[in-house]
């Protein structure tokens, strides 16, 4: 029996391809500082009469809606660009919107994927690169279902940023190895 050692080298990580990542903090610290004097604000944002107009926030779904929207206009780009994506950690460890889940269990294993997870994944699992019968590519981009079952209920994206719903055979492979990338930098 082999045991593979998982634990990660400090500051860096080691990715499945055993190169190793160095990792940078998630915030850099503020270079340039405000200064302490007074200075009258000239925009009138502040200091003008009647009513201000109000900027709507964004809801927490349509700003995940269109995280998600930009990942899948972009995935194809991103898989293009794996091995500069692959030597950055910011870029690496960029988190995706897309929700994950398996049946009874919920998101366990599916927890903050990332960029280069999925670079990792797209890499590692050929069933997750798919060509329809017009030859046109696509990458498995959300994965759902039961790992009992192998029903599921998963999403590719394709070149031209088609999203498309699919029911891929060997779900229990395809969720395997997402899960294996996924859980090794938790």
């Amino acid at each position: 029996m082999t045991h593979r050692n998982t634990e990660q080298p400090k500051n860096s990580i080691t990715l499945m391809n055993g190169e190793a990542l160095e990792c940078f903090p998630k915030q850099s610290p503020q270079t340039k500082f405000a200064s302490d004097e007074m200075q009258l604000n000239a925009t009138g944002a502040y200091l003008g009469m009647g009513i201000k107009p109000c900027k709507p926030q964004p809801n927490a779904d349509e700003e995940k809606e269109r995280q998600k929207k930009l990942f899948t206009d972009n995935a194809f780009y991103l898989l293009a660009h794996s091995e500069r994506i692959m030597r950055d950690s910011r870029m690496f460890l960029a988190p995706v919107a897309v929700q994950n889940g398996l049946a009874y269990t919920g998101t366990s294993g599916f927890n903050a994927p990332t960029v280069g997870i999925y670079l990792e994944w797209w890499a590692t699992c050929p069933e997750a690169l798919r060509t329809d019968k017009e030859g046109c590519r696509s990458l498995v981009f959300r994965l759902a279902g039961s790992p009992l079952s192998g029903a599921n209920r998963c999403a590719e994206v394709y070149e031209d940023g088609r999203v498309k719903s699919v029911s891929v055979s060997l779900f229990a492979s395809h969720w395997h190895s997402f899960t294996a990338i996924n859980t090794r930098y938790d």
